[in-house]
């Protein structure tokens, strides 16, 4: 082999290796969001789930089907965990309330109706 193909071979090779660490840097940084994000609709589809076979749910039934709730990234060891259903729930609700998918009944604070099945 000649120089100028090793020094092509040795700066591809740099290159490469470089787009990969900055690749895994950038996963690692948005891992804890990426992670929460999937906690939140995997909990979402659970209640909507709920709300397709009753008009409405408590939020204390909202902690409890959201309790034990496991997420995790493809090709990594790091999961989340919903440990207590009391802080997510509140997120929860204000994140599907955003988003559309639920309302609060009116006069009551913790009763709350799918917006698809029970605003027909």
């Amino acid at each position: 082999m000649n120089a100028p193909v090793i020094i092509i071979g040795v700066l591809l090779f740099a290159a490469v290796t470089a787009l990969l660490v900055l690749w895994g840097m950038r996963k690692a940084y948005f891992q804890n969001e990426n992670l929460t994000k999937m906690l939140l609709s995997k909990s979402a589809d659970r209640i909507m789930q709920y709300l397709k076979t009753h008009e409405t749910i408590l939020l204390s039934e909202i902690k409890k089907l959201t309790e034990g709730i496991k997420a995790s990234e493809f090709l990594s060891r790091k999961t989340a965990k919903v440990q207590s259903g009391d802080a997510f729930a509140a997120k929860l609700v204000d994140v599907m309330q955003r988003d559309g998918l639920i309302e609060p009944i009116k006069n009551k604070s913790n009763i709350y109706r799918s917006k698809k099945i029970g605003g027909k």
